[in-house]
């Protein structure tokens, strides 16, 4: 944690900049079984969505991956291959408040653990979790999401550029 605390950059920044994009760092983590993929609902958008967020200051990107699973599900999973990254503009967020992020996100393969018995929802961001099947996901899935779906069914051992 920074010496000023969780999430407080990018607070300190919006505070600032108001409403205008942000360019901020992200990493989300794929937790698969077979042919399934771990989505879970977000309280703020009411959508599904692969479990991650932001990096915090002094953070990596395998770290801040590591950090949001723990947070969000509370459970403890290795980071196993790099399957995309997402800048393009057409990624960008805006949430029910207006503000909006544009998002350099590291999307992540992870392993370990992730057995239904040690999830436990951060239930104050997480609403639900759900093991979908990959070709089958549902409608209301936000659009990166979608795309990562598609990168990880392609994935070959190079990383997608998006």
């Amino acid at each position: 944690m920074s010496m000023y605390g969780k999430l407080d950059y990018w607070q300190r920044i919006r505070r600032r900049v108001g409403s205008e994009v942000l360019i901020l760092p992200a990493v989300a983590g794929a937790i698969t079984k077979g042919n399934r993929i771990l989505l879970v609902r977000h309280r703020l958008l009411d959508k599904w969505q692969i479990p991650g967020g932001l990096l915090e200051l002094d953070e990596s990107i395998q770290t801040a991956v590591k950090r949001e699973l723990k947070e969000e599900l509370g459970i403890e999973l290795e980071t196993a291959e790099l399957v995309s990254i997402y800048s393009e503009p057409k990624w960008t967020i805006e949430y029910p408040n207006k503000d909006r992020v544009q998002q350099v996100l590291f999307f992540f393969k992870m392993e370990g653990d992730a057995s239904e018995d040690r999830i436990h929802i951060q239930k104050s961001e997480i609403s639900e979790w759900r093991f979908f099947d990959l070709r089958n996901i549902p409608e209301n899935t936000v659009a990166c999401c979608k795309q990562k779906v598609k990168d990880l069914l392609e994935y070959k051992d190079r990383t997608f550029l998006r």
